[in-house]
């Protein structure tokens, strides 16, 4: 039977490539044809590319389209940096220059150094600790402006913790820790030496710097905790309140920051609102009962940690030791001038996209993508009015909310260009601080003012894209708006099946599972009736069960990794779901009045593969379990877990019901039958598991078991009175039996195939599949004697088990070896 479920799942691929090689190139030459759809929709739309397709050397992953984006990118920005000579190549040629860091060593941070060690009090400590913030050295709280949860029209000032060098699960979690443990101890000791300190005292340094990272890690909320904190009510405390209750946490980083906070009363803004007041509790006690000289040891390493990146090229590389080829699993330090674009652009990128924009962008590119996003916008309202679980008051407040939604495309109206700045092409490290300097002094100056909901908030260079819940805002950057997932001259199937579902993936975010806690002004309120919210929960809860289910393996031996973190995720995953149905909904919308070039079935299934292809992503392991941890799962299941949900797929790729990706309601597999069937690379060298569905009993074929068996024994007692032998158990089951009711549904499927698709022909299903294997058998076997070229010959035309009935053989004949058989199957099989 294995042998009849293959060739149905040939035969189906088969079919389904028949509609789309009439399909654009660039799509199909990354097809696997080899994959029924139904079975394993990612394999299938990427297969072909996945196979061909190595990680570059430095990379832990790879990814189309996003990969082609990059390069492409990558040659606009490259130009732009080989010709600038303003203060973007002023800032990006002091970054390249590693002959003046390395004469400088650590002059940058003499000043600091002094500073730290001349403190005499805690206070005084932590108000130095504060003053660095300024330059982007991490203190142990970070206080910013950002649209205030109970009245978006406004900024206001919010506190938060600071990240620590390593995930907090690094910390929190014995295992993880012990696979870390011993490279973060000599990273600590070794940028502690490179900066000035004797072995012993790095030595001595390192056991206070990890005790108090992991008691500040102890104290600190999980990544699902600080999502849930965010969309909780705050506590707000004047400057005055917040320097008595933590003088040493918060007040002696508004003294830095020259605050007041002596104003018991506090002005209409003179405000901080804090989520996580255990945090703050629990670190001011930490502080207050650290002696002075493990402080002073913690902030100096919080200052080479930060500057490290920065500074002499052996900092840079024990940096890259670490975070990159341990944490990141990466093989290759990126070069200096790979690693200087990367930084340029993080650090002035708005200077960088205005050369960008005026290299890509135009009018014509910004009304088609303007068009996309309204279109799409206009779908998720049909989606609203015609949702059967919400109830009338909830429906108009959604319709209400995505009525304000506003979408910004390219880049930034207002660009930050550092008017006021002037970098020196020897002091790297110091324009970074000026950069720094003013974009906390910008920020900071911002509490009480009005939101400007039009700021564009990332560079347009960025292949990104983004949703803001105080702005009710989405945001695609010009960076991510190019081929291969946006294109004027694509057809719609095309722009609406990858950018598209992309444009109603952010669209979703605002009714997620914590965008939905935002109203239509980006405030933070309950617009839900309790009803509609339990049908939410429900719902969500599903999503969250079956991603959870999903097992993500290595690409490399098929070893179990570990399962998604389905809560973690929802956020991601509700929007995928989302965005897909969205956009293809949009996408039938735009037909009516923009028909395609495809027939309607081609059509959709370049929308469907243009999703799918916009998600082909190869991993290193040590890339997929880093996303274990992460809110966006890895692609594979990103697309797997939407199809699945997805009515639509089904119907456009004829999925039977309870096939992997048209399961029914509450039977969602979790594992592609592509997957189930794959052999291991390792298979030589591993034993197979016991099936963990082990074959029932048939009783309905006892009447079959009981002709063979009675056949076996007659013909074994009286063997000389009956000719040939082809009527034994073996064979009866395992050629006669299966072949005959392979003929019979190969048969009624080729003729089904025929009917619906006409593009399943026998010349080529013969000349692909049975020609090569009898050209093997031919070589193999082709032997001087006339027999055998005989059956040779009359296996040509898949004849040979007629031609074998006038061989006079018998079945225990030493000769019938010389006679090759396998042209009797094949004849009676096919």
């Amino acid at each position: 039977m294995v042998k009849v479920l293959i060739s149905l799942s040939v035969l189906a691929a088969a079919a389904t490539a028949g509609s789309v090689t009439e399909l654009p190139e660039s799509v199909t030459k990354l097809i696997d044809y080899s994959i029924n759809p139904c079975d394993d929709f990612y394999q299938y739309a990427c297969g072909a590319w996945h196979n061909d397709t190595v990680i570059p050397p430095g990379k832990t992953h790879i990814g189309t389209p996003f990969y082609e984006i990059n390069i492409q990118n990558e040659a606009v920005l490259s130009k732009i940096f080989s010709d600038n000579t303003t203060k973007l190549g002023q800032f990006y040629n002091s970054c390249l220059d590693t002959a003046t860091l390395s004469s400088l060593g650590l002059t940058p941070l003499e000043d600091s150094f002094k500073a730290i060690r001349s403190a005499n009090t805690t206070l005084d400590l932590l108000i130095v600790a504060g003053e660095l913030v300024k330059n982007g050295i991490p203190a142990f709280v970070n206080i910013f402006s950002s649209a205030d949860d109970n009245d978006s029209t406004k900024n206001a000032l919010f506190g938060f913790r600071t990240p620590l060098p390593l995930s907090r699960s690094y910390y929190t979690n014995h295992s993880e820790w012990e696979t870390v443990e011993a490279d973060y101890k000599v990273y600590i000791a070794t940028v502690l030496q490179l900066a000035g300190y004797s072995a012993e005292q790095a030595e001595a340094a390192v056991p206070v710097i990890i005790r108090f990272e992991q008691t500040l890690a102890g104290v600190a909320l999980s990544r699902l905790e600080e999502s849930e904190a965010v969309v909780s009510p705050y506590t707000a405390l004047t400057y005055s309140q917040l320097n008595q209750k933590y003088p040493l946490l918060v007040g002696s980083w508004l003294k830095a920051h020259g605050f007041d906070i002596y104003d018991q009363w506090g002005g209409s803004n003179d405000w901080v609102r804090l989520y996580d007041l255990n945090y703050f509790d629990k670190t001011e006690e930490l502080l207050k009962d650290a002696t002075l000289d493990n402080l002073r040891t913690i902030v100096e390493y919080k200052l080479i940690h930060a500057s490290s990146n920065h500074l002499a090229p052996e900092f840079q590389t024990t940096n890259w030791n670490l975070f990159g080829k341990k944490l990141k699993g990466e093989t290759v330090e990126p070069s200096r001038e790979t690693f200087c674009k990367d930084q340029t652009r993080e650090t002035v990128g708005d200077i960088l996209g205005q050369y960008f924009l005026d290299a890509v962008w135009s009018a014509d590119t910004a009304k088609t993508a303007d068009d996309l996003v309204k279109a799409l916008k206009s779908s998720f309202s049909t989606g609203i009015a015609t949702a059967d679980w919400l109830d009338n008051s909830t429906r108009a407040n959604a319709q209400t909310k995505l009525s304000k939604f506003v979408h910004l495309l390219g880049g930034p109206e207002k660009p930050q260009l550092y008017p006021t700045l002037t970098f020196d092409s020897k002091s790297y490290l110091n324009n970074r601080w000026k950069v720094s300097q003013v974009n906390i002094d910008t920020n900071l100056k911002l509490k009480g003012q009005p939101v400007d909901k039009r700021r564009f908030v990332v560079a347009a260079q960025r292949v990104s894209a983004l949703y803001s819940p105080h702005d009710t805002k989405i945001v695609f950057p010009a960076g991510i708006l190019q081929k291969p997932l946006f294109d004027g001259q694509f057809d719609p199937a095309q722009n609406f099946g990858a950018i598209g579902a992309i444009i109603g993936h952010e669209i979703t975010h605002g009714f997620d599972n914590e965008g939905r806690k935002y109203d239509g002004d980006g405030n933070l309120k309950q617009w839900w009736s309790n009803a509609t919210n339990d049908a939410f929960k429900t719902k969500a809860q599903c999503i969250s069960d079956q991603y959870s289910n999903f097992v993500v393996k290595s690409e490399v031996n098929g070893t179990v990794l570990g399962n998604i973190n389905g809560t973690i995720t929802l956020g991601e995953t509700i929007a995928d779901n989302g965005g897909l149905k969205t956009s293809f909904r949009a996408y039938h919308e735009y037909l009516k009045e923009f028909p395609s070039q495809y027939t309607a079935e081609a059509g959709d299934k370049l929308f469907y593969l243009s999703f799918a292809q916009s998600a082909c992503y190869k991993n290193t392991d040590a890339n997929l379990l880093r996303s274990l941890k992460r809110k966006h799962p890895p692609y594979r299941f990103r697309v797997t877990g939407a199809l699945q949900n997805n009515a639509e797929f089904a119907r456009v790729f004829q999925c039977p019901t309870d096939s992997y990706l048209n399961p029914s309601k509450n039977r969602l597999p979790t594992t592609p039958p592509t997957e189930q069937s794959r052999p291991s690379l390792l298979a030589e060298e591993v034993t197979s598991p016991e099936p963990q569905h082990p074959i029932k009993y048939r009783p309905d074929i006892d009447r079959l078991r009981t002709l063979a068996v009675v056949s076996v024994v007659l013909f074994h007692a009286y063997r000389h009175s009956v000719e040939g032998g082809f009527t034994g158990v073996d064979v009866f089951f395992h050629r006669i039996f299966p072949a005959l009711l392979l003929v019979f549904t190969l048969t009624l499927v080729v003729g089904c195939v025929w009917l619906l698709d006409k593009a399943v022909q026998y010349a080529y299903f013969y000349s692909h599949r049975i020609f090569p294997a009898l050209l093997v058998v031919g070589c193999v076997w082709l032997l001087d004697k006339a027999v055998q070229s005989f059956t040779l010959v009359a296996g040509t035309p898949f004849v040979a088990n007629i031609q074998l009935l006038t061989v006079q053989q018998g079945y225990f004949d030493a000769s019938v070896k010389e006679n090759p058989l396998h042209p009797w199957s094949l004849g009676l099989e096919e």
